[in-house]
């Protein structure tokens, strides 16, 4: 009998594997069903994928002592899993991640949106759970169980399960397995596809699961945040909000490069100097575009691809009415914006799929085109008699920079000159400059549109990190800048660009302030605070909050550099700990309690 037992349950492992081999048809959800060929090339990614499967139905066959009802349960949960995310693809290019599953009301709303379908892969996937049960059922529905033997099975499957863990966590194995062949390794979505599904949902399961601060006390937060008043932005004092984050825009007159014209960054010095401009210290360089953006959106120095609504400035400013909108002219799938934008508050977001393509051939759309649909959105709103704030990012200055050849229509200006330089660094840093000299120009424009405007305007501008310059930075390093030093100055170089806040005369008749002078470096996630300051608005009690925090603490990064009162330090020291540790509290609950 107990032979019997161990065929049934080898058919079971047999059967499962069927299950999620069919299964996994879904997991390239839209794209390609030649995807699936290459999870099954790679053992690897075949067997990660199967492993949750397996263990799943194994483990209720253990507790129900039934092999058709444990295939049927586990296979049902397995399929509508799979069928979740399928669908997700399809119809918003997103996968399902491990935190969607506990958002219900995101899933209840999807559901109300969409219009399902069923096609021959959905067809599929239910065929293997129906007629694997019932096959199961005619076999073995009238056999004899032994639970002692089940749950001996159990233990093990446990054990299997729990031991799996760190090979599921591991990064490197993740970065590994390579199913790229028809896909594209610059989107989250597509990198995810090319794992599968069960295996990149755990993966990402791990490494997004995020614990809370140590000795978090939520109500304690909440008593802090009690004491600041909700503060609405007055009416006598409402003006528009126009923010440009500028793709790797990089002052270089500042680092008194041998051989480098710095003549080109003449009129923008002139706009620094009729503005509130400062330094803002970065997480990043080189790439990474998407964490100085949402710090400044957010004001939360840690970001990640939000899977719901969370916490932002732009729904404050949606709360007072304003209407919130913005582009970035580039593929909508890039850092997922597509689907997290609109966990962020903005009412619409335009992008390069069926907009700004139809402008021009480029494959980095110009900034003549970019700010000029900017100003046009910003005029197109007047009609709708509510404020705007609008939140756009630049691409015409996207690296890399051509080491071999003169790139693109800006202009064959030789700006860095010498023969200290290789060919290859010349190429890269005039095609760098020629490009952002050609932005600015187009930025110069801009402004000039909106000094003449009798509508009340405010202008934020900043970067979100230095440019790529050669492999391992050699380029860098060629002009002077050897990044591979462990210094304070070095550091401050590579992890810094600028910020200013400019304002036309409405504005500044209006807010009562000329909007000039040499402000604080600061972090993107304080940038929005510097904003309200200038304007002489409150903001929500949590930007109150985060406003006398700055006042001490104004860099704090995830390389762990930190300004505490003037003074640059690596790591925190012992006096601040406390303020770190309450700021870091409030940051979670941000993060964590959507309030809008």
């Amino acid at each position: 009998m107990k032979d019997k037992q161990s065929v049934k349950v080898l058919l079971l492992f047999l059967m499962s594997i069927l299950c999620g081999g069919i299964l996994l048809l879904l997991a390239p959800g839209q794209y390609s069903v030649l995807v699936y060929l290459g999870y099954i090339k790679d053992v690897k990614l075949f067997v990660l994928n199967m492993l949750p499967v397996i263990a799943l139905i194994i483990f209720i066959y253990t507790i129900t002592g039934k092999t058709w009802l444990a295939y049927f349960l586990g296979g049902s949960i397995t399929c509508i899993i799979y069928l979740c995310n399928y669908y997700k693809l399809f119809f918003r290019d997103d996968p399902l991640m491990f935190e969607d599953i506990l958002l219900a009301r995101e899933a209840k709303n999807m559901a109300e949106t969409y219009s399902f379908f069923v096609d021959w892969k959905v067809a599929a996937a239910f065929m293997v759970v129906a007629a694997g049960t019932v096959l199961l059922y005619l076999l073995f529905k009238e056999e004899k169980e032994y639970w002692k033997n089940r749950m001996m099975i159990g233990l093990l499957v446990c054990f299997l399960s729990i031991s799996a863990c760190p090979l599921y966590k591991n990064n490197e194995i993740y970065l590994a397995c390579d199913n790229y062949s028809m896909l594209n390794r610059n989107s989250a979505t597509q990198i995810y596809i090319a794992h599968g599904f069960l295996y990149p949902l755990l993966h990402n399961a791990f490494q997004d699961m995020e614990i809370p601060p140590e000795k978090y006390n939520r109500q304690e937060v909440v008593n802090i945040l009690a004491n600041y008043n909700e503060a609405d932005i007055p009416m006598s004092k409402r003006v528009n909000v126009i923010a440009v984050m500028r793709e790797a825009y990089v002052d270089f007159s500042r680092y008194n490069i041998d051989g480098l014209d710095c003549s080109g960054y003449d009129w923008y010095h002139r706009l620094q100097q009729e503005s509130y401009y400062g330094d803002l210290y970065v997480d990043i360089f080189g790439g990474g575009t998407i964490h100085t953006e949402r710090e400044f959106l957010t004001g939360n120095y840690k970001v990640k691809n939000f899977r719901g609504n969370t916490n932002s400035y732009v729904w404050y400013f949606k709360d007072q009415g304003y209407v919130t909108e913005g582009c970035h002219p580039y593929y909508q799938w890039f850092y997922n914006r597509r689907n997290v934008n609109p966990y962020l508050g903005f009412d619409s977001y335009r992008y390069y799929e069926n907009d700004f393509e139809m402008m021009s051939e480029s494959y980095f759309l110009e900034d003549i085109y970019f700010y000029r649909e900017i100003y046009n959105d910003f005029d197109r709103n007047k009609s709708n008699n509510a404020s705007y704030f609008s939140f756009n990012v630049n691409v015409q200055s996207h690296g890399p920079y051509s080491t071999s050849e003169w790139f693109g229509d800006w202009g064959r200006k030789e700006y860095l000159t010498g023969s200290q330089y290789s060919t290859e660094c010349k190429f890269a840093m005039n095609n760098y400059m020629n490009i952002i000299m050609d932005s600015d120009k187009q930025l110069e424009n801009f402004i000039g549109r909106l000094r003449e405007e009798k509508e009340p305007v405010v202008f934020v501008l900043f970067s979100d990190h230095l440019p790529w310059m050669g492999d391992g930075n050699v380029y860098y390093e060629e002009m002077g800048i050897d990044f591979s030093q462990d210094s304070d100055e070095i550091n401050r170089i590579q992890y810094t660009t600028e910020y200013l806040i400019w304002a036309n005369e409405a504005a500044k008749e209006k807010l009562g302030n000329d909007f000039m002078g040499n402000g604080p470096t600061i972090s993107p996630c304080y940038l929005m605070n510097l904003l309200f300051e200038q304007c002489s608005w409150e903001g929500p009690p949590y930007m109150q909050v985060m406003s006398e925090i700055m006042e001490v603490m104004p860099v704090v990064s995830r390389n762990w550099s930190f300004i505490f009162d003037g003074n640059f330090a690596r790591g925190i020291p012992d006096e601040y700990r406390d303020l770190y540790a309450r700021f870091d509290d409030l940051q979670y609950y941000w993060r964590k309690e959507f309030i809008y």
